[in-house]
């Protein structure tokens, strides 16, 4: 009987697995509540489920709070939102469409994009502008600061 035990758990383990018993939505939700108790909005940047499926599994998350009225967008086919910050210089990326321009690029969260085909950039707006003047079909050279290095990189419009 000692040994039933432990079967009976693998087994119930098993139906609860293939029952749909996926821990990452629960987590994504204590994200989200997370952030709502400081007024601000949850935005999963990683999602990654670790244990065995059919005996236990765990969901990690990585989200960053962030007040939704200092988010810039950009032109559509760049895909790049931005966080407005007054203590950074250039532009911070918050979140990035896949597929789009800005993704291909290789442009990732928390870059911090200081230098678009040129121009100088100081402030978010300042991104946004020269993004809607680029033409169709250009190459433009792009320099950020990520993880305390300087990167460069280019993208096609």
């Amino acid at each position: 009987m000692i040994e039933m035990r432990p079967v009976f758990a693998l087994a119930a383990a098993a139906l609860l697995a293939l029952a749909g018993c996926d821990p990452m939505p629960r987590a994504e939700k204590k994200a989200k509540e997370y952030c709502a108790k400081q007024g601000k909005e949850a935005m999963v940047i990683e999602r990654e489920h670790t244990g065995n499926p059919l005996i236990y599994q765990y969901a990690t998350v990585k989200a960053a709070c962030f007040d939704p009225s200092r988010v810039v967008h950009t032109a559509n086919a760049f895909g790049v939102e931005l966080l407005a910050e007054i203590d950074v210089k250039g532009a911070t990326v918050l979140r990035i469409t896949p597929g789009s321009i800005g993704d291909k690029a290789g442009i990732k969260y928390k870059d911090v994009i200081y230098e678009y085909d040129g121009r100088v950039i100081g402030t978010v707006d300042a991104l946004r502008a020269a993004v809607a003047d680029t033409p169709t079909g250009s190459r433009v050279s792009i320099k950020l600061h990520r993880d305390e290095k300087e990167v460069a990189i280019s993208a096609q419009f």
